[in-house]
């Protein structure tokens, strides 16, 4: 992901990388679970949900990373929180699910929504 946001750095937008919780607490991923009890973890979990929809907020579009056309539970929250702040949604690789294909603008690589962008500007 952050090799798309330095490409799209490069072209003058400004990006917002949404971080997992063991990067925002310093820790690798299988180091939280031994380290922490759940309720920190719930509670580190939470607080990202919610930085995650505030970057959304602040977002002029949003890119959806799916390797492999996947989308977990908190993409596609993150998906309706865009639909109802009517944010244009862009996907790297096809969405399987019927439903949501419906709600994204287009599929495109990092590459080809540098060009979209710079087309709308």
């Amino acid at each position: 992901m952050e090799n798309v946001a330095k490409l799209l750095r490069g072209k003058g937008f400004t990006v917002i990388v949404p971080q997992p919780s063991h990067v925002r607490h310093g820790h690798k991923p299988q180091e939280l679970k031994t380290k922490y009890d759940k309720a920190t973890l719930t509670k580190w979990e939470g607080e990202g949900a919610f930085s995650h929809l505030e970057n959304i907020r602040k977002s002029d579009v949003i890119y959806i990373f799916n390797q492999g056309s996947y989308l977990g539970p908190a993409v596609t929250v993150e998906i309706g929180y865009s639909l109802a702040l009517e944010k244009p949604i862009f996907a790297r690789a096809k969405i399987k699910d019927i439903t949501v294909t419906n709600f994204v603008k287009a599929v495109v690589s990092p590459q080809n929504l540098v060009k979209y962008l710079e087309n709308e500007k």
